[in-house]
C-alpha cells in the first residue's frame, strides 16, 4: 500500500490535492497511474478530509489478499440509520 497519510504526499512528491482536494480528480488520476504502472502495489491508504479517519483503497487485483475477520448483514449495523441520515443517503424519489 502507498501511505499518503500525514506527510505521505510530500515524501513521494505527489500533490497534496491527491488526498485533500474537494474535487477528487487528482486523487483518481494518481490512483489510476499507480494501478497501471506499479503492479506490485495493492492500493492506497490516506486520511479522509471529512472524518480524519484512515481510508484504505484496495485495488481489485489485490482483493484476494484480504482476509475477512467478521461478516454480517449491513442492515444489522447499529450505526447504519444514523450514517444514512447524516449523509442524506437513501432512495431517490
Amino acid at each position: 500500500m502507498i501511505d499518503l497519510r500525514e506527510d505521505g504526499c510530500a515524501r513521494i512528491g505527489a500533490p497534496t490535492d491527491t488526498v485533500n482536494a474537494r474535487n477528487h480528480s487528482a486523487g483518481r488520476a494518481f490512483a489510476m497511474g499507480i494501478h497501471a504502472g506499479q503492479a506490485d502495489i495493492d492500493g492506497i491508504v490516506y486520511t479522509s478530509r471529512l472524518t480524519g479517519k484512515d481510508v484504505y483503497a484496495v485495488f481489485n487485483r489485490s482483493i484476494g489478499k484480504l482476509v475477512s475477520i467478521e461478516t454480517g448483514l449491513l442492515e444489522d449495523h447499529l450505526e447504519l440509520t444514523d450514517i444514512l441520515s447524516r449523509y442524506r443517503i437513501g432512495p431517490r424519489a
